[in-house]
């Protein structure tokens, strides 16, 4: 099992943002290891009520035993793309931390490390969808580009697809041998960007993610507040385009005047960052956003 004492990204500036207080619903929309959800549960009390949500279910199985004792929590197996067959109640807080979780990147068996040897598997949840792998292996040179230079703005993303399916990479290994024959010496550079988008395209992350973006508010009570950490430009780029939408007024086309109030206000008017001290202790938060909405008006 993970060690007890992993510490979850902006913890602190989660808690002081988000304010969860006694008897409060919060719904974990990336339960992850169960950092967050000790934080939240130290301040909701017993009278509240805390609903983790992971789409692996090795991390699940790591969250529940840290979270033993805790009788008012529930634990759901499923992509926070699922949020509205879930049946939830409504929450006072939401939160999706959308990083790795510290396995996908430390356990060699997961793929999604090019600092190991291991098959070239991608998938958060391992017990359904199509490994990394077998999808590069049914791609064309034209998709395969496209998701390279989408999803990871790697440079020249034509001539890697077509080095990549020359011989489709079974493993992490193959894979990073193809990346350094094309790239040469500026092939360390542009490795994390190559895995990138694979796992976003393996994972239909930023289908998933849009989704979330558009359930996730709906089932805010008044007052309720919803925050995303992320930790890419094409992320961040999709939540502060939803979270813009849904704080901006409708104005009357002819007067210029508010016709509807906005249902949500910011609570970030600019993204919330790690501090020097966290980067410091965790190098892996440095590129971590936090952007956080909150419900102004009855749903």
């Amino acid at each position: 099992m993970y060690p007890r004492e992993h510490v979850p990204v902006l913890r602190e500036a989660v808690l002081k943002l988000l304010r969860p207080a006694a008897g409060e619903t919060v719904i974990d929309a990336t339960l992850g290891l169960g950092g967050h959800a000790l934080s939240f549960l130290e301040h909701i009390g017993k009278t509240g009520s805390y609903v983790g949500i992971d789409a692996d279910s090795e991390n699940i199985a790591i969250a529940r035993e840290r979270l033993t004792g805790w009788k008012n929590v529930t634990l759901h197996h499923a992509n926070f793309r699922d949020l509205p067959t879930l049946n939830l109640s409504c929450a006072d807080i939401i939160l999706a931390d959308l990083g790795l979780s510290s396995p996908h990147i430390d356990d060699p068996e997961r793929g999604f490390s090019f600092r190991f040897d291991a098959a070239l598997d991608l998938r958060f949840d391992r017990t359904q969808g199509i490994a990394a792998a077998e999808k590069i292996a049914h791609a064309s040179i034209d998709e395969l580009a496209d998701i390279l230079r989408s999803y990871g703005e790697v440079p020249s993303p034509g001539r890697l697809a077509r080095a990549i399916l020359e011989s489709p990479p079974a493993t992490t290994a193959a894979l990073r041998a193809v990346i350094e024959s094309v790239y040469a010496w500026r092939a360390k550079r542009f490795m994390a960007q190559v895995f990138q988008a694979l796992r976003v395209w393996t994972n239909d992350e930023l289908g998933a993610l849009n989704m979330l973006l558009r359930s996730a508010p709906r089932l805010l009570k008044t007052g309720g507040r919803f925050a995303v950490i992320s930790y890419h430009s094409l992320e961040d780029r999709a939540v502060k385009s939803a979270f813009r939408s849904l704080t901006t007024a409708e104005k009357d086309p002819v007067t210029g005047k508010i016709a509807l109030a906005a249902p949500f206000t910011l609570l970030t008017r600019k993204p919330i960052r790690p501090s020097a001290d966290e980067q410091a202790r965790n190098p892996r938060s440095r590129s971590a956003l936090l952007r956080a909405i909150v419900r102004t008006e009855a749903p």
